[in-house]
Formats: structure tokens, C-alpha cells, sequence
């Protein structure tokens, strides 16, 4: 599926002032639509490297290092 870009920013741009307006957030701390783009990107980027990182990295050796003694009886 494709999207139009201009029609994303714009939509982000409607419901950011919307939310903001709605939660009554003063002027001189709103956020504008690139630096929640910014931060969403961040979080989806920490999400991504998480992921990759579980899936993809093998454990280091010293956890599969361990080796089984059995108990000797005397």
C-alpha cells in the first residue's frame, strides 16, 4: 500500500494541535509534527535493535559453557 506523504503530514499535523488543545498543554511547550516523528522513530528504533538483538545475537559461551558433574557417592 502506498501513501501519500503531504497527506500523512498533514493528518499528523491535525492531530497533534488536536490532542494538544485537548489536554490544554501550553503554547511555549507543544511539540511540533517533526519532533514527534523524531521521537517516534527513536522509540521504534530502540524497538527494532531490541528485537533484532534477541533473535539474532547467540548467547555468549559462558552460558552454554556449563557442563553436568553428577554427584559421586563414596
Amino acid at each position: 500500500m502506498v501513501f501519500n506523504s503531504g497527506v500523512i503530514v498533514a493528518v499528523a499535523d491535525v492531530s497533534i494541535d488536536t490532542w494538544q488543545l485537548l489536554w490544554r498543554v501550553p503554547s511555549s511547550q507543544r511539540i511540533n509534527t517533526r519532533e514527534l516523528v523524531d521521537m517516534a522513530l527513536y522509540q521504534l528504533s530502540r524497538l527494532v535493535f531490541c528485537l533484532w538483538s534477541f533473535m539474532y545475537i547467540p548467547p555468549s559461551d559462558s552460558i552454554n559453557s556449563y557442563t553436568y558433574e553428577p554427584i559421586s557417592t563414596f
